[in-house]
């Protein structure tokens, strides 16, 4: 019988990963999180903004920028030592996503920037979320789509982080989740990470370059639903 995963073993993970330098840095540059972010905008200057799962605080940076009172919250202690130094304007604490350590109805936006999926319990994450934020609140839901092409291409779903915890859900499944939430979907997009990261000239070799262009090339047909996360935009279902 496979042992119970714990939330000690997930931050170890992360810890081990992820944040085994002080000086470890976000997987993809800040320009990539000012861009995903300005699916939230416009944004009220002032306003409270809570990223789920901060890791070393590229969203708390781009939220800060935007004028906006930034709070984090990661399971890694490390994380949190890092995005204090990285943001200081920031309020990182070490937490759960599943248990938020913030008043009810205090937040105006909540981001979850590729981390819900590797929550031990998605639902009860959500229900905090209801909780912490505003009636009139923006969520900013990042997840994996099980439908992605080149997971089925391959035959081989998910990533690595699988070995503690991911929910691979398809564009309804994903939809239908919020919504018994009472988290309403108002806009989704695709991540433009996967088609931007490919450099096409990384590597001389011909056949490299010509597969690297045919990929960046599919990207620009792809629908929606077979595309690599999705970036969910929502409110709640009794705001306006």
């Amino acid at each position: 019988m496979n042992k119970e995963i714990t939330q000690q073993d997930v931050a170890r993970f992360y810890d081990d990963t992820y944040y085994k330098s002080e000086t470890a840095h976000a997987i993809r540059p800040l320009s990539h999180y000012h861009e995903v972010f300005d699916f939230l905008r416009p944004v009220e200057k002032g306003g409270t903004c809570l990223d789920v799962g901060c890791g070393t605080g590229p969203f708390l940076k781009v939220a800060v920028d935007a004028g906006l009172n930034a709070y984090g919250i990661d399971i890694s202690q490390k994380a949190v030592d890092i995005s204090k130094r990285n943001v200081p304007q920031a309020s990182v604490v070490i937490g759960v996503g599943e248990e938020l350590p913030f008043a009810d109805k205090f937040f105006d936006y909540i981001l979850y920037g590729g981390t819900l999926e590797h929550f031990l319990d998605v639902d009860k994450g959500l229900k905090e979320a209801v909780r912490v934020t505003k009636d009139s609140a923006t969520f900013m839901i990042i997840v994996p789509n099980k439908n992605y092409w080149l997971w089925r291409v391959r035959g081989s779903y998910g990533t690595h982080q699988s070995e503690v915890k991911e929910l691979l859900l398809d564009f309804d499944a994903w939809w239908s989740l919020f919504a018994r939430h009472g988290i309403k979907a108002v806009d989704v997009h695709q991540d433009p990470w996967p088609w931007q990261s490919v450099e096409i000239f990384k590597y001389k070799n011909p056949w490299k370059i010509l597969r690297r262009t045919l990929y960046r090339f599919v990207w620009l047909f792809i629908p929606l639903r077979w595309t690599y996360q999705f970036v969910f935009i929502c409110k709640k279902q009794n705001s306006s």
